[in-house]
């Protein structure tokens, strides 16, 4: 049986120099390399070498390293220097990571800054001087979530005590992000190989609603939801949902139960009033109302992002009353706006509310057995709905299917002729006279 290593012994070159504690999957260490770098060292406990998922990790993990190492990623997420299997008292899976210090990670940032100012009637985050760092931080995050879903990655465990900040005064900022605890992050387009085997990992009081959704994965999405949150707390002074009961912080995530926030200063460049809403909307339950990373990123600095980030959508509840199958209950539609983008990408990806995803990447007739994935909504799909391919100029369209039971909708309104889809499209079935949208799947360039 595997056993801890303890301080002074060595593994294949590395020779443990302290002991930081075991975690839920893994022992943390600081060592030495075999060439006198400090790194951060990790000795698993799950996987370990017997499970039968556990060669499709390995390769999941090479392949999420060579993602953070080859892009924009890189300058924000800690890089992986070495993997490898060796005897440990029994076989045993280690990584090497770089070692991030002269910092410390945002939760003890803003720990501390309560302690400083506890005796101060007044919010720290109100003072010229915390704020400013608290925007600064804010829109470090942003960029490094970014830059992180550019490479199709979903950190999916984050939280204050997961970012790490590096006083660097040769940089604009003053700050350089990295973000940490990523060895069980997610590939966007890549199945995690744990899945059905164990959960998805999340924090007590940082999960979104993907998180809880039994049978759901978290997505992109994802992500901008838990960013939401640390957003709240930097720009507003407050966790909106937090709970030591985990049931109830549930129930508010679900009932989007966060008020839009009121800033704790201005935010210079950036609208107020927009980063206000965009805060709310990045807690939407349905992760298609979320504005991207990318977004978000534009708001905080100033530019806007308006065509970028979709209207919330709002499905009203069935009524308690079964409705006939061609019934569909009311809801109100939703828009990308007028200057989205058309999506002209060599895929498409459909994300519904349920938080599932489907990437299409030839000519697909949408009907009941490809959507009933995302919910029980998808009955009121016909077995051919609509139909998804690429044009001439290899924009992506939708186009009707004649003789539906319910109307083809796009943002709320009948679809009666081939239109192309811009990004942020709501594709859904209903009513559009009666205002009634049902299953809305957005779509998303791949």
């Amino acid at each position: 049986m595997a056993k801890k290593l303890k301080a002074g012994d060595s593994v294949k070159g590395y020779r443990i120099t302290k002991v930081f504690g075991p975690g839920m999957m893994a022992i943390s260490y600081g060592a030495l390399s075999p060439t006198g770098q400090k790194v951060f060292f990790k000795q698993y406990k799950s996987p370990s070498p017997t499970v039968v998922w556990y060669p499709a990790f390995v390769d999941y993990q090479k392949e999420l390293s060579a993602r953070v190492r080859n892009g924009a990623a890189g300058h924000f997420a800690v890089r992986q220097l070495d993997a490898f299997e060796a005897n440990w008292g029994g076989s045993c899976y280690f990584h090497a990571y770089e070692f991030v210090e002269n910092g410390a990670d945002m939760q003890q940032l803003l720990d501390a800054e309560r302690e400083h100012h506890r005796l101060n009637r007044s919010s720290p985050a109100r003072l010229p001087a915390v704020w400013a760092r608290h925007v600064t931080w804010a829109k470090v995050l942003v960029s490094g979530i970014a830059a992180l879903h550019d490479a199709k990655i979903v950190h999916a465990d984050l939280k204050p005590a997961n970012a790490y900040l590096i006083e660097d005064p040769t940089i604009g900022s003053g700050s350089q992000l990295k973000l940490i605890d990523m060895d069980f992050s997610l590939l966007a387009d890549h199945r995690a190989p744990w899945h059905g085997f164990q959960g998805y990992v999340g924090t007590d009081n940082y999960r979104s609603p993907e998180h809880m959704m039994r049978g759901a994965v978290p997505i992109l999405a994802s992500d901008v939801f838990t960013c939401g949150l640390m957003l709240y707390e930097l720009l507003a002074g407050e966790h909106p949902y937090w709970s030591d009961d985990q049931a109830q912080y549930a129930r508010r995530v679900q009932a989007h139960a966060a008020k839009p926030p009121a800033l704790l200063g201005l935010m210079g460049a950036a609208s107020n009033a927009e980063v206000s809403a965009a805060l709310h909307r990045c807690l939407s339950p349905d992760p298609a109302a979320r504005p991207t990373a990318a977004d978000l990123r534009a708001i905080l600095s100033g530019r806007g992002a308006r065509a970028g980030a979709p209207e919330a959508t709002k499905i009203a509840k069935p009524t308690t009353a079964s409705p006939p199958k061609t019934a569909v209950a009311p809801a109100a539609g939703a828009s990308a706006g007028p200057l989205a983008k058309p999506i002209v990408s060599e895929g498409i990806d459909l994300v519904g509310p349920n938080g599932r995803s489907v990437r299409i990447g030839v000519r697909t007739e949408l009907g009941k057995a490809l959507v009933r994935q995302f919910g029980p909504d998808g009955e009121f799909w016909d077995n051919r709905q609509c139909v998804l391919e690429r044009d001439a100029g290899r924009q992506w369209v939708v186009s009707p299917v004649p003789g539906t039971t319910n109307e083809t909708l796009v943002n709320g309104q009948t679809l009666s002729a081939p239109r192309v889809i811009r990004q942020g499209d709501l594709i859904a079935v209903g009513r559009q006279a009666k205002g009634i949208v049902k299953l809305p799947l957005a779509a998303r360039a791949h």
